[in-house]
């Protein structure tokens, strides 16, 4: 799991730390890659397998869409970063350090998978775990999307614009290169796709 990640371009004591808290470890049985979220008080209430070979992907049985898996500021902050999977928020907080910057004052929070808007955007609901988030945390005046360059992703940065605007400040922050911001990482640090791109697709 930690060499899966690692060769993602994710910075190792990121991974470390991770793993130490409990938020990231190694499925005993097939080896997947177990991103968990917690709640205020520290209780695992999430958790997404990925398979770190092939196509799996799946939520443990009982987890609450509330609680995905985010890395928060350990001082306040009045802004929110999103993102679709947990290895593009470890992609960003890993550009974060690479860059000289403390990844720990930021808010990043992932929407565990896919977040399907209507075909009227304005009928759309907001993602469970960004809503969620956003009541329990009324310091928040700024949401920074991170979402994937591909039709989807634009279409749900649409989306969330339309539901958010009234009241919070929408920064459109789609990664610059490449579909993902997995994908921008890897470019950013030179490291060559190891897989087919279908195959890393979807192994998220």
């Amino acid at each position: 799991m930690t060499e899966y990640l690692f060769g993602r371009g994710i910075d190792y004591s990121l991974i470390q730390e991770c793993v130490a808290d409990g938020t990231i470890y190694e499925s005993a049985d097939y080896h997947n890659a177990v991103f968990v979220g917690k709640d205020k008080d520290g209780t695992p209430r999430y958790a997404a397998c990925r398979g770190t070979m092939g196509s799996f992907r799946l939520d443990a049985s009982g987890s609450d869409k509330r609680y995905s898996f985010r890395l928060l500021a350990d001082k306040p902050a009045s802004s929110v970063h999103l993102f679709e999977a947990a290895i593009d928020l470890l992609s960003y907080a890993t550009y974060l350090k690479c860059e000289g910057k403390d990844y720990k004052a930021a808010n990043l929070l992932s929407l565990s998978g896919v977040y399907q808007p209507k075909k009227e955007l304005s009928e759309s609901k907001i993602p469970i775990a960004l809503s969620t988030y956003l009541q329990k945390n009324p310091q928040i005046k700024t949401v920074i999307l991170h979402l994937d360059n591909d039709r989807t992703g634009r279409l749900c940065t649409a989306a969330l614009k339309e539901l958010l605007q009234k009241d919070y400040q929408i920064v459109d922050a789609p990664p610059p290169v490449g579909k993902d911001v997995n994908d921008f990482l890897m470019s950013y640090l030179g490291i060559s796709r190891q897989k087919p791109s279908r195959e890393r697709r979807d192994a998220r």
